[in-house]
């Protein structure tokens, strides 16, 4: 049987309004759009979503706010000012502490994640990444006693984070992070990724261009995936998709989501 997505927490305190989150963040512009041009249309087997049918406030259809652990000062709203490229988004205003971890899920159940799964989503944040771990992407692997795989930053440059182990890709190493990147703060930025679960790959690109560090190939590369491959027969099967911000101790983000492409097949930038 296909593993559901487990039901959302308590959220009362994540669908709160700020009243100044209604407004824009983004250092003066009337908008979020940065002259980026059209995402690649959205051809996947999968689904998309531009949050432009929804009404404002918690996120609607299929998707919910959930707080895994608990809740706090985190919110995850629908803003209707600022758009990649319509004018509406998801907002996530990511506090710092454990207890405010806030996220955007939606379940996988319709996509056949057995033949590969590709993610593309634009994000727009206004806070560097912090030299300490932080979580904005995570998806409940239920080969891994149902543990999440996450994507975020540590030593102010993207990551990806096994939460079983703590296994970190690239390697926290001065030379591992050199070969990952840095998320444009300010500007909208698209990120994809393919995960192939029966064989244990995944591959990440920033704005089109593959990381380097964030490749997991097979094939053991020090200061990469060496340490990720060092637990043998890492194989994924991933239940949800959840967007969000999760700090670990120090690190405030205020990001927005938008044109998010799930399928078998990469949609591109």
């Amino acid at each position: 049987m296909r593993h559901r997505w487990r039901a959302p927490a308590t959220v009362a305190a994540a669908l709160a309004l700020v009243a100044a989150g209604a407004t824009t963040a983004l250092g003066g512009e009337t908008d979020g759009r940065q002259g980026t041009g059209p995402s690649a249309e959205c051809t996947t087997d999968g689904f998309c979503e531009d949050f432009e049918a929804m009404a404002g406030g918690a996120p609607s259809g299929r998707w919910a706010v959930e707080t895994r652990d608990c809740s706090g000062l985190g919110t995850a709203t629908v803003d209707t000012t600022v758009g990649h490229e319509g004018s509406q988004s998801l907002r996530i205003d990511g506090a710092e502490g454990y207890c405010n971890h806030v996220f955007a899920a939606t379940d996988l159940a319709d996509v056949d994640t057995s033949a590969g799964l590709y993610v593309r989503f634009w994000v727009r944040h206004t806070t560097e990444l912090p030299m300490q771990h932080v979580t904005f992407m995570a998806m409940e692997d239920v080969n891994d006693n149902s543990r999440d795989l996450r994507m975020g930053g540590q030593n102010a440059a993207l990551q990806w984070n096994r939460e079983s182990d703590d296994a970190t890709l690239p390697a926290q190493s001065p030379a591992g992070v050199a070969l990952s990147a840095p998320l444009p703060v300010d500007e909208w930025s698209c990120l994809e990724f393919q995960l192939d679960g029966q064989n244990g790959l995944l591959e990440t690109w920033l704005n089109g261009e593959l990381v380097e560090g964030l490749v997991v190939d097979g094939e053991p590369t020090h200061d990469v995936d060496q340490q990720w491959l060092s637990r043998a027969g890492w194989a994924p099967e991933v239940a949800d998709l959840r967007l969000g911000w999760e700090s670990y101790g120090q690190g405030a983000d205020t990001l927005w989501y938008d044109d998010i492409a799930v399928g078998t097949t990469r949609t591109g930038c």
